[in-house]
């Protein structure tokens, strides 16, 4: 996997006539971390592979380059976790549907262990960032049947 300071622009969904579009940002972290994380309080973060899902209504380019940076105003949960200097994001997975708390419901059902309260403040899901015990492989499937695809391996320059 690679790091992202370049990748490439999704120029398959007409990205003009979108209205909302849905996100996986694929985290990586090197080591155990403890991270205060707003109303959530502390949380121990386990080194290894953490999937967030979110979505833009709009401005999803903006959306992207700013969970990218390291440096930001911290305003979602997410922030936390990226701006810490432990934290990678290696791979973005997207769609071009609403489908933030489907995905959600697919991974929770699916047996992917999830850090409760994450990231779904605004709904009524019991979480949208994932701790990933399992085979990569299996999950990466279960993505594309969910019709997700791997900006860095589909898309031509775009979050550079």
């Amino acid at each position: 996997m690679r790091q992202y300071g370049k990748m490439r622009y999704p120029a398959l969904f007409g990205w003009r006539y979108l209205q909302k579009m849905t996100y996986i940002l694929w985290i990586v972290l090197d080591i155990d971390i403890k991270i205060y994380v707003g109303s959530l309080g502390k949380l121990i973060f386990r080194k290894g592979v953490y999937l967030y899902i979110g979505s833009a209504k709009r401005g999803f380019r903006s959306r992207i380059k700013r969970h990218l940076a390291k440096t930001k105003n911290i305003f979602w949960h997410i922030d936390y976790l990226t701006s810490s200097g432990y934290a990678q994001i290696k791979e973005i997975w997207i769609n071009n549907k609403a489908k933030e708390c489907q995905t959600a419901k697919t991974l929770i059902k699916a047996g992917y262990n999830f850090i409760d309260r994450f990231g779904c403040s605004d709904c009524g899901c019991k979480s949208h960032l994932f701790f990933i015990r399992k085979d990569i492989g299996e999950l990466k499937n279960l993505l594309e049947k969910e019709c997700f695809k791997n900006a860095d391996k589909d898309y031509c320059g775009w979050f550079s």
